[in-house]
C-alpha cells in the first residue's frame, strides 16, 4: 500500500533581538489639556492683575487731580486700598456703591463724634504726635465702625483707614475738609460702578 506525501513547511529564521525595542511616547491627551489650562490660568491671572492695576491708577489719578484743582483733600490715603477693592473684586459687596459711600461716610462721622467725645480734638498728629487720648479715639472709631456697617449693609473694611486718618488728627475737624473727603469718596465709587460693569460684562469672554 502506498504511503501518502508528507508536505514539509520550510521555517525561516527569526532575527535575534539584540536589545530592547524603544517605542516612541506620544502625549497623552490629558496632559496637552492640563498644559493648555495651566497657560489658559496664567493668562487669566496676568490679565486680572493688569486690570486692578490700572484701574486702580485711573481712580487715585482722578481724586489726586480734583485735588490739584481745589487743593482740598478729595484724594486721601483711605482712598488707596477702596481703589485697590473696587478695582479687582468687581461685584463683590465691599466694592459696590453704597458699601464704599455709606462705608465712609460712616466711618468719618464715628471718628469724628469719638474724637470730641474724648478730648482729642485740640490738636493735629503733627502737633502733638499720637497721645493716649488719640489712641483710646482709633480704638473706639474703629470698633463701633465696625460693629454699625453690617447693620446698615455697607461693610467696607478700607473705610477703618478714615477712622484712624480723623482719630490720629491727620486732618483738622471742620466740614470743608470733611466735604472735600466725602466728595472723593463719591467720585470714586461713581467711576468703580462704571468700571465694574464693564469687567463683570467680560466675564462670559474671560473664561
Amino acid at each position: 500500500m502506498p504511503k501518502p506525501d508528507i508536505m514539509i513547511t520550510p521555517t525561516v529564521p527569526t532575527p535575534a533581538v539584540t536589545g530592547p525595542t524603544r517605542i516612541a511616547p506620544i502625549a497623552a491627551p490629558e496632559r496637552r489639556s492640563a498644559t493648555r489650562t495651566v497657560r489658559g490660568r496664567s493668562r487669566l491671572i496676568t490679565s486680572e492683575a493688569a486690570w486692578g492695576a490700572a484701574m486702580s491708577a485711573i481712580l487715585i489719578l482722578v481724586a489726586g487731580a480734583l485735588t490739584l484743582a481745589t487743593s482740598e483733600p478729595w484724594l486721601f490715603a483711605a482712598l488707596g486700598p477702596t481703589a485697590v477693592v473696587i478695582a479687582t473684586a468687581p461685584g463683590q459687596p465691599t466694592s459696590r456703591f453704597h458699601s464704599v459711600v455709606v462705608g465712609h461716610l460712616s466711618a468719618l462721622v464715628c471718628a469724628w463724634l469719638v474724637v470730641i467725645l474724648v478730648g482729642a480734638s485740640a490738636a493735629g498728629m503733627s502737633d502733638t504726635g499720637v497721645n493716649v487720648a488719640r489712641v483710646w479715639a482709633s480704638a473706639m472709631a474703629v470698633a463701633i465702625t465696625a460693629l454699625l456697617q453690617p447693620a446698615l449693609r455697607a461693610y467696607h473694611p478700607p473705610s477703618a483707614a478714615t477712622a484712624l486718618l480723623i482719630t490720629l488728627g491727620a486732618y483738622h475737624l471742620n466740614w470743608k475738609n470733611s466735604l472735600s473727603m466725602m466728595g472723593g469718596v463719591v467720585v470714586i465709587a461713581l467711576m468703580g460702578e462704571w468700571f465694574q460693569r464693564i469687567r463683570l460684562k467680560d466675564e462670559p469672554l474671560r473664561r
